[in-house]
């Protein structure tokens, strides 16, 4: 598709708050999420290639643990990842929990907006990088229209699973998305220890299709994080809620 297609696409979108209707096109195979039950839902869609991915929600709300997971699934078939973060939230004990090799994952923290903005387009036109995350749920100004018809347009030529970690909030961005993927309603999980007493186990999440191009939008799958030792954070080890309590946590 070229650049105007998808910026035409995406302003009619804009416009009338909806997905425009278009030819289908072969769905080539995507990239696994690394999370069991987001990956039967995605099927062999799976996270779009060449495409951008949205992941949003609320502060603590498991958009994080969605973009570890799908970093370490591409690293641990010997791909290189990059993570892009201007607020300097990036934590690496939660990143090396959630099974990402750091020797592999380039983590990229710019002195401004600007500096995150020329760091996408590098990674994304190098393709190095099988997937390229760029966090911008604390800057909501950081992509434009214009910056991410340019993210696309470099994304179909090499490939690269562009994913944009934000609040739900920018508009540009969920207009471009491929798929857009919604994580909310996190809550404890609790252990019951033999004295009565309770264990704060890790926390459990929803994450909804909220729009796809592939298919119809409004699946949603169950989501678990575990803690890890790592005081004050979550491992991100995302699996499914009925796999973990085969295992008896």
């Amino acid at each position: 598709m070229s650049t105007s297609v998808a910026e035409l696409r995406s302003a009619l979108e804009r416009r009338w708050q909806g997905v425009v209707p278009h030819a289908a096109a072969p769905v080539r195979p995507g990239r696994p999420s690394g999370i069991t039950d987001l990956d039967a839902l995605l099927g062999t869609a799976g996270v779009p290639k060449g495409q951008l991915t949205e992941l949003y929600g609320p502060r603590s709300s498991g958009k994080t643990m969605i973009a570890f997971a799908l970093l370490a699934s591409a690293i641990r078939e010997g791909a290189l990842g990059a993570y892009i973060d201007p607020q300097g939230a990036f934590f690496a004990p939660a990143a090396a929990g959630a099974g990402i090799d750091m020797h592999r994952l380039i983590v990229v923290r710019p002195r401004d907006l600007a500096g995150a903005r020329r760091a996408a387009d590098a990674l994304v036109r190098g393709g190095a990088c099988a997937v390229v995350v760029v966090d911008c749920s604390e800057s909501p100004g950081a992509l434009q229209t214009h910056h991410c018809a340019r993210l696309v347009s470099q994304a179909e030529k090499t490939g690269t699973v562009l994913v944009v970690v934000t609040s739900g909030d920018m508009q540009p961005v969920a207009s471009f998305a491929s798929l857009r993927l919604r994580a909310h309603g996190i809550a404890p999980l609790w252990q019951d220890g033999s004295d009565g007493s309770g264990r704060l186990l890790g926390c459990s999440a929803s994450v909804d299709i909220a729009k796809s191009r592939a298919f119809p939008p409004g699946r949603s799958a169950r989501l678990l994080a575990v803690l890890p030792d790592v005081a004050g954070t979550f491992s991100v080890v995302a699996r499914s809620v009925e796999r973990a309590s085969e295992s008896g946590l």
